[in-house]
């Protein structure tokens, strides 16, 4: 049986979805542990290969293909970074972004590869999503 802080262990180290912290918190809450104690840090490698959004503790936002996850670390490519963000179709929130894409107001980087660390979310994109960030033109400061 997982204990209270091995599961707060898990929630803060693996970077599983706010789903799967909600159903952590509720056996905490509860101390039905057993029936979430399957939950660690390998849940982010179902992510693997598919278009999401980082969210990072000093490194910002950024979109791409996960290519490797370890813990809080993960490494995108064909990452943008997306210095300015604002959800399509009058959503909120990255989680907004992840649906629904962009609205033409934001503003990203070019297309690269990055090892990202002190990740705080990977949140999978849809395929509107993916296409809309994907696609987007790369913001050109002007002088």
């Amino acid at each position: 049986m997982t204990d209270r802080n091995e599961l707060y262990d898990i929630i803060e180290k693996s970077n599983i979805s706010a789903k799967e912290a909600i159903k952590l918190i509720k056996a905490i809450n509860s101390k039905n542990t057993e029936s979430v104690s399957h939950l660690s840090s390998t849940t982010q490698s179902d992510k693997i290969g598919k278009y999401v959004i980082v969210r990072c503790r000093d490194a910002g936002v950024h979109a791409g293909i996960l290519v490797s996850t370890d813990g809080r670390s993960c490494s995108l490519k064909e990452s943008r970074r997306l210095w300015y963000w604002k959800p399509a179709n009058g959503s909120a929130f990255l989680s907004g972004i992840a649906r629904y894409g962009l609205d033409k107001s934001s503003r990203l980087g070019e297309a690269v590869h990055i090892e990202l660390t002190e990740n705080c979310e990977i949140i999978v994109c849809s395929e509107e999503s993916a296409n809309s960030i994907s696609s987007f033109e790369s913001y050109t400061p002007t002088k």
